[in-house]
């Protein structure tokens, strides 16, 4: 059995809670958070302890992992301080803000000997998976152009506003299409190149984010993300995947095997299915993690490989506010 912790009770926090109750392996015993009736909400979907202090979970509770659902301006002060008391951590995307950041977690991690992962949950969704599966069978040739988009209203929910302040949060370049950044450099090949466009926060409580990217391999992805739909509209996802001999296509509102689920204004796409829990994304993700652990396994997606994700986002970032496209390999440092 692996003892969890989790630090963070919005809506990602009660998501995990939730999937924790569905993995055999899994104890949830501890969840933190600054606002008591959250925390209490969130503990009693397993029977946890609560706590406003962090240090003092870690004191108490006989912890093997800590689940770190907190804004992504905070990871890597409790990812450090979780590693230096030996805990395996599971970190929501993004990894870190900053690259130097994002590679300090990566090292300690190391360092430490714990188990690190980032919650890239795009590539555990159903429809994304059947799609690289059908891509690795040859069913549409070589792939050449891939297309995603991520569109919902601005995120107004978010605790003090964090989301606005783009010191914080990134924007959409970093917090929400880092999604689809990390799926086509995983899948489809290392990114090359970034042209990017965005209201960079221009426009009150409205975003909206362009990029394209152009593979190593010669492909070309255009990646779309939007903060700007009207307050309620329901989260959409899209992808189109075309080869040399076909195309893949899926909008998240046409199919009959998502379900949208509304909490506080956030929206949360989950695979529906009530007879198949192992195929809930990000319960998915979890149970994977929760394995590794107790198997002493390597982990599916690499502290590396979210902080490739991170230097696409922030050479988009970047090439957002300059006009100009950015180079990679000229980014990384």
């Amino acid at each position: 059995m692996v003892n969890v912790a989790l630090i963070g009770c919005g809506t990602m926090g009660r998501t995990h809670a939730n999937s924790y109750k569905n993995i055999n392996n899994a104890n949830l015993i501890g969840v933190c958070d600054i606002n008591m009736e959250k925390a209490q909400s969130i503990a009693k979907i397993s029977g946890s302890h609560v706590y406003l202090k962090f240090e003092e979970m870690l004191e108490n509770e006989n912890i093997d992992v800590v689940d770190i659902c907190i804004p992504t301006y905070m990871h890597k002060e409790y990812a450090l301080t979780s590693m230096e008391a030996r805990k395996h951590v599971f970190c929501e995307k993004p990894i870190a803000l900053t690259l130097k950041d994002a590679n300090e977690m990566v090292r300690f991690s190391e360092k430490m000997s714990v188990k690190f992962t980032v919650g890239h949950v795009v590539r555990y969704f159903p429809a994304y998976k059947r799609a690289v599966d059908a891509v690795g069978q040859g069913e549409i040739g070589i792939p050449k152009l891939i297309r995603t988009t991520r569109n919902q209203g601005f995120p107004k929910w978010s605790w003090e506003g964090w989301y606005m302040d783009y010191e914080k949060s990134g924007g959409p370049i970093l917090d929400l299409i880092i999604h689809d950044f990390d799926w086509i450099n995983y899948y489809f090949g290392d990114v090359e190149r970034v042209y990017a466009q965005s209201l960079n926060g221009k426009a009150k409580e409205q975003d909206h984010c362009v990029a394209t990217l152009r593979l190593k391999n010669g492909a070309i992805a255009h990646v779309e993300g939007s903060w700007a739909y009207p307050e309620g509209s329901v989260f959409r996802t899209t992808f189109e995947v075309v080869g040399t001999n076909g195309q893949i296509e899926f909008d998240s509102l046409k199919s009959c095997g998502i379900e949208k689920q509304i909490n506080n204004g956030h929206h949360i796409t989950s695979y529906l299915s009530p007879t198949a829990h192992s195929m809930e994304p990000y319960q998915a993700e979890l149970r994977e993690f929760i394995n590794c652990v107790e198997a002493d396994t390597k982990v599916s997606v690499s502290g590396s490989e979210a902080v490739k994700a991170l230097q696409v986002a922030l050479a988009a970032i970047e090439s957002s506010l300059t006009g100009r496209p950015v180079t990679l390999k000229n980014y990384i440092h």
